[in-house]
């Protein structure tokens, strides 16, 4: 993934870096070994008011992790039951501290600067949650042209099963091709941007009885994202850097893509941008992104991230904050409904886990 450089040494000492970072924490029980559960208030000693990974919950008493010394609990149930999500890095981390002797830093980190904040997350208008940044946990309504999450829709079908009625404005789902894309095709005309986008996909894949027409395929993914639309910017942007869909392929045009899809909030195209910068021995522009898209929930950003930090690139602190923040996007994502849909696509083999379409 990466082109190894001389490391450019940090400017201020590792360690003590890495604990101003972290703030002034006592050790709580880790998940991974037991240790004595005490707990110091951050706010008596100046340290601003942490969440809890796994409840998002705030708290001026929270708890590191003694094994992975990254993330933070607010007590002994919330660390447990955030066992099965965090134990793999949790694990890997604490390795790579053991093999450098409990330091936190090597002092030849590189500064990547603060962690900048992703633009605002749509939200599913029925449970209000951030929407899923997978494409097939959503579901766009095309009656009211809404995207709601795929557990409200999933839920809403349950308790109709004999109605198939929009799971917002409870209008009957059109039962033929024909009907649903003279819906479609109205709210293209009135630039509808997912209309739009999903109109692309209709002609691209031979949907709604349309034929396949690669030539209006593309036409629609470039007004699509020409109106903004960070799924058709990104789309775009994967068909030009492979080549499909009857185009040239252009890594030049596909990278402006994936910048304008980024810059929206398409996670995997601020992934792939990571990529970019890395195989091209930028690692500290490589780590800006992929600590950005973790920050918003993209597990393989943080993967990478970790091999980063193994190899001496990463400041400890940096990545404390970053895996930090994807627990909390994530919790932010999640809900009872959505966990049932996710296990009705992975019974029906339907389910793609973080998607990763590379182009190196």
């Amino acid at each position: 993934m990466k082109n190894k450089k001389t490391m450019a040494p940090s400017q201020e000492d590792g360690t003590s870096a890495a604990d101003e970072q972290l703030g002034s924490l006592s050790l709580g029980e880790s998940v991974e070994r037991k240790e004595d559960d005490d707990t110091e208030p951050n706010a008596k000693n100046g340290t601003p008011t942490k969440k809890c990974s796994y409840c998002g919950k705030e708290s001026d008493t929270v708890k590191k992790c003694t094994a992975c010394k990254c993330v933070w609990y607010c007590n002994k149930d919330c660390q447990k039951k955030h066992r099965k999500e965090h134990k793999h890095e949790c694990r890997v981390i604490k390795k790579i501290l053991d093999e450098r002797g409990g330091k936190l830093n090597l002092g030849t980190e590189m500064d990547v600067g603060p962690l900048e904040k992703l633009p605002p997350r749509d939200e599913c208008p029925l449970c209000m949650r951030v929407l899923p940044y997978l494409e097939s946990l959503q579901r766009y309504t095309i009656c009211c042209g809404k995207t709601v999450c795929g557990g409200c829709n999933y839920q809403h079908q349950a308790k109709c099963p004999d109605t198939s009625t929009c799971p917002f404005c409870r209008t009957p789902i059109p039962d033929s091709d024909e009907t649903m894309l003279a819906q479609l095709q109205k709210k293209a005309k009135r630039k509808d941007a997912n209309a739009l986008r999903n109109l692309a996909l209709g002609y691209g894949h031979g949907d709604f009885g349309l034929p396949t027409d690669q030539a209006q395929c593309i036409a629609l993914y470039r007004e699509s994202a020409g109106l903004g639309f960070p799924s058709a910017q990104h789309t775009l942007g994967v068909y030009l850097a492979t080549g499909r869909m009857g185009l040239e392929q252009n890594m030049e045009e596909a990278l402006k893509c994936f910048k304008e899809a980024a810059e929206g909030g398409n996670l995997i195209s601020r992934f792939n941008l990571g990529n970019t910068e890395g195989r091209n021995g930028n690692h500290d522009c490589a780590m800006s992104h992929w600590r950005l898209s973790a920050s918003g929930g993209h597990r393989l950003s943080m993967e990478a991230l970790i091999d980063y930090f193994e190899d001496g690139f990463l400041k400890h602190g940096d990545l404390a904050e970053s895996l930090k923040d994807m627990y909390l996007a994530k919790a932010e994502m999640s809900s009872k409904a959505r966990d049932m849909f996710i296990t009705h696509l992975k019974e029906t083999g339907e389910y793609e886990k973080d998607p990763n379409i590379r182009f190196f």
